[in-house]
């Protein structure tokens, strides 16, 4: 039997090029977003922490990608920025 390389949960992953350079990825399920400015907060809230690369917010799925530095923050900081904003973000997985 041939064996499968291991997969990392769909909410962090992290390819060998991403770790050779602490760039890693996160998602997330945000409740209520139910206006067109929601997801320009989100974006802007979790845009500001030190580290956040790029943020990419489905809000027809309520849903929001990001590449970080995983040198500089970690997923929790990522989410307590949404949740300041006013909308609790929880890890996918």
């Amino acid at each position: 039997m041939l064996g499968l390389p291991a997969v990392a949960p769909f909410a962090l992953t992290q390819s060998a090029a991403a770790a050779a350079t602490g760039q890693a990825e996160v998602n997330y399920y945000i409740a209520n977003m139910t206006c067109g400015l929601c997801p320009v907060t989100v974006k802007k809230a979790m845009s500001a922490v030190k580290g956040v690369q790029q943020v990419d917010v489905d809000a027809t799925a309520q849903t929001v990608h990001v590449v970080y530095d995983a040198s500089l923050t970690d997923p929790a900081a990522i989410a307590k920025a949404s949740e300041d904003a006013g909308y609790p973000a929880t890890i996918k997985g």
